[in-house]
């Protein structure tokens, strides 16, 4: 392995009169002996290495991290520690932000952590983030500091959980959306909301720890973006992908809070991203919740009765992402909603009407089947909501499979990243029309496509140039600047669109020939 970060094990002559070079030329010409050049000293560096190595004996250690034009010492030690040398990877969603520390000896993966990104309490959508931002300069900052608490708490659970300092890590790779680098940056992320869509950076390189305010002493790297909405974190899928190196046609998706896709080959690559919105990962409806422990995560109808399963087993309190896709699809194919998504009042007794509301719901756990008692529904306006969001997802493929000029028919592999897809059942998607109704074997599932990318760039330092590269040829389209879009997702509002042959899997199912 070609990794970012090195640690070398020197024993050098302590000074003398006939031999008074500096500390700092005595560790460096030892480094150029063993081919590293250009190595640069931070400050905080050249304050650690005396009285250290001294007492030491120049017994040491050496840790050095490679930037683009040179290697920087980024810590010395008393000894030979050469056998711990450790990096973090981390996946920085605007939703969810996820932690691995890494072996850069072996590769192996020796712990991962998860947190919800503190911004959330700031708003569950990027938009709601940037706004509140805008109201005052001081909430720049408290995005900031969220997000810097989420790491900290992230490090600290790493540490406990794996008996390794993740802190004195050498260095972090991020990858992360535009709009979320400019969060933590504490960069004005109006920049890349607003026309003419020209952010206050897409490429920040390397940066101390401490100096975005964090307790790392390491260095912390971004991975480039290729525009304003296709963020680093869609650079770092297509290191693992490789899409860029074939000759087929293939796409990627990386949907969850937001929709960023990516559709080509070798010859030439076309992006573009959207706000697919909060609702696919649950947060909508007034029990819609993240996955977690009584979570309701798919749910099954057969005629009038429906039964359901949640995370670990325990008795429901909500529902989330992967839940709500599985009851739209079997509502739809039950004939309890119609085409345009109402819900049909006489097909089923847990089908009621909220006075206050004035609107229908379908039940999906009773009073005496939840865990508070309460009953759990989905209301006429939830399912509505959520039509808005899953016919924004199919509009973004069906506007870059045009732009692009070609069919479904050319595309040789759907690459589905993000915890939604991982975590749903993708017949259940098809049927209500988020994905197009490809051969089932042309999909493929990742988990988490932006760590892996996060990772494998920082196991080797050489995909550093394919990064970059990769952020400056992608061609990237503005979906607002589609004149028809708003019609076409009108089109796409509809279970599972208006244009039924699009769906031909769909439109063979029994129970969706029957329903209204």
């Amino acid at each position: 392995m070609d990794c970012f970060s090195k640690k070398e094990y020197l024993q050098l002559q302590m000074p003398a009169e006939d031999v008074a070079i500096s500390d700092q030329k005595r560790i460096e010409l030892a480094l150029n002996v063993l081919g590293y050049e250009q190595v640069s000293f931070p400050l905080q560096v050249l304050r650690q290495i005396y009285p250290l190595c001294r007492n030491a004996g120049f017994d040491i250690t050496v840790t050095l991290v490679r930037r683009e034009f040179d290697w920087v010492v980024t810590r010395v030690e008393a000894g030979d520690t050469t056998a711990h040398h450790y990096g973090l990877a981390v996946d920085y969603g605007s939703t969810t932000i996820v932690m691995q520390l890494v072996d850069l000896h072996s590769g192996a993966i020796i712990g991962e952590e998860t947190a919800v990104n503190g911004q959330v309490n700031y708003g569950t959508d990027i938009l709601s983030r940037i706004t509140y931002a805008l109201e005052d300069k001081a909430h720049s900052a408290n995005l900031q500091k969220a997000t810097v608490d989420t790491f900290h708490r992230l490090l600290e659970q790493l540490s406990a959980s794996t008996g390794i300092d993740a802190g004195t890590c050498s260095v972090m790779i991020i990858s992360g959306n535009t709009t979320m680098i400019h969060f933590l940056l504490g960069l004005d992320a109006w920049t890349v909301f607003a026309s003419p869509y020209a952010p206050v950076s897409t490429d920040p390189g390397f940066l101390w720890g401490r100096e975005l305010g964090m307790d790392f002493e390491g260095l912390v790297y971004f991975i480039p973006s290729a525009s304003n909405y296709v963020g680093g974190d869609i650079v770092s899928g297509l290191l693992v992908l490789d899409m860029h190196k074939n000759e087929e046609i293939n796409m990627f998706f990386d949907i969850g809070t937001n929709g960023e896709l990516v559709l080509g080959n070798k010859n030439w690559m076309i992006a573009g991203a959207g706000a697919a919105g909060p609702a696919l990962e649950g947060y909508i409806s007034k029990f819609g919740m993240r996955a977690a422990p009584g979570a309701i995560d798919s749910v099954k109808i057969a005629g009038k009765e429906l039964t359901f399963t949640t995370i670990a087993g325990e008795k429901p309190i909500g529902i989330c992402g992967s839940g709500i896709i599985d009851l739209l699809a079997q509502l739809r194919l039950n004939g309890w909603i119609n085409m345009a998504g109402f819900l049909e009042p006489t097909a089923s007794e847990r089908i009621i009407f909220l006075p206050e509301e004035k609107e229908y719901a379908a039940v999906y756990a009773t009073a005496e089947e939840s865990a508070n008692g309460t009953e759990l529904y989905f209301s006429q306006t939830d399912i509505h909501q959520y039509l808005d969001t899953k016919a924004a997802a199919y509009t973004m493929i069906d506007c870059i499979l045009e732009s692009a000029g070609i069919s479904t028919e050319d595309i040789s592999h759907l690459y589905l990243s993000g915890a939604f897809p991982a975590h749903s059942d993708l017949e259940s998607a098809i049927t209500i029309g988020i994905f197009p109704d490809l051969p089932r074997e042309k999909f493929w599932l990742l988990k988490n496509s932006s760590l892996e990318g996060a990772r494998s760039l920082l196991l080797d330092r050489t995909k550093l140039d394919e990064a970059k590269k990769l952020a400056e040829e992608i061609y990237c389209v503005q979906f607002a600047s589609i004149p028809d879009f708003l019609i076409r997702m009108q089109a796409a509002k509809f279970i599972p669109h208006t244009d039924m042959s699009r769906f031909p899997s769909v439109l063979n199912e029994p129970a969706a020939k029957g329903a209204g």
